[in-house]
């Protein structure tokens, strides 16, 4: 029965590893992927009908979303309506807005953290300077982060001194807002947990290149297999249960303790692949043809 159901893929790239491995993932369990771009959508008001191209949306069954794409202000707003729209016609959305846009956001996803008890470095937002200032000297040693970001992007270390406070301001009068966040000193690395259906699916060691300390693999991280702790596996599960996600990438930190330093709710699953064989795709369908029926 489930063989004829449609299932959209959002991706914007069409080689994008994991768009493919997801593609293969759903035709491995008779379903029909659809591969689609939110950057030609459009939403047609009188008759209802949402479309990608020449896809109709409306007659998806579900709707994987892999990545929203490159956007602006204003049309990235466009999109999650759409996706609003969709999960409103009975079509089953993962992640759903809703948690995808809480994960998107540095500044609830770390609310959601604390309210949850979940250990997470301190983090201070603001536009006010003194304010900044007064953060970075509290903490000595500052991550500071766009609060909507991916790879690794835009993300700067200040250290507390004269330099980094003409840093700090500098990035103040250019982006309006800081996102910091405390530096935990650590091992040279962070964990990457890949969260499926309150399960985790694998797990990897994402390790700075020479020379740096962003871990992320898009600036030339490295990726080995990692075993977690009891801990590690229930930050992890509690952090995607806080906002929502069915599936997602939790980054983790080791200092004096394990600390949640993000998440992330369109996360890419070729690094855990090529460095421990678990294919997340098929664990993504897999939950998917338990929803659809």
């Amino acid at each position: 029965m489930a063989k004829n159901k449609k299932i959209g893929i959002a991706v914007t790239d069409p080689g994008d590893w994991t768009g493919v491995a997801l593609r293969n993932a759903i035709r491995r369990i008779g379903m029909q992927p659809i591969k689609f771009s939110f950057s030609n959508a459009t939403s047609d008001i009188p008759s209802g009908k949402l479309y990608a191209g020449n896809i109709d949306l409306s007659a998806l069954d579900a709707v994987i979303v892999r990545d929203m794409g490159p956007s602006t202000k204003k049309d990235i707003s466009f999109r999650f309506d759409i996706l609003c729209q969709l999960k409103e016609l009975g079509i089953e959305v993962i992640n759903s807005p809703e948690s995808i846009a809480r994960a998107a956001n540095k500044y609830v996803s770390s609310y959601l953290f604390r309210k949850n008890g979940i250990n997470t470095p301190g983090t201070v937002v603001t536009n006010n300077p003194d304010e900044a200032i007064k953060a970075l000297s509290t903490f000595g040693c500052a991550v500071v982060k766009p609060v909507f970001g991916y790879k690794g992007i835009g993300v700067e270390r200040i250290e507390n001194n004269e330099e980094g406070v003409k840093k700090l301001k500098e990035l103040l009068e250019k982006n309006n807002l800081l996102y910091l966040q405390e530096f935990i000193p650590n091992p040279g690395r962070d964990i990457r947990v890949f969260v499926v259906d309150n399960n985790v699916a694998g797990s990897i060691y994402r390790i700075a290149p020479p020379g740096s300390w962003i871990n992320n693999l898009s600036q030339g991280g490295s990726a080995k297999p990692c075993i977690l702790t009891g801990e590690q596996e229930d930050l992890a599960l509690r952090a995607a249960r806080a906002t929502g996600t069915v599936y997602a990438g939790v980054d983790i930190i080791e200092g004096d303790r394990d600390y949640v330093i993000e998440i992330n709710g369109t996360p890419s699953g070729k690094g855990i692949f090529e460095a421990s064989g678990v294919d997340v795709a098929m664990k993504i369908a897999g939950y998917l043809k338990d929803m659809v029926v």
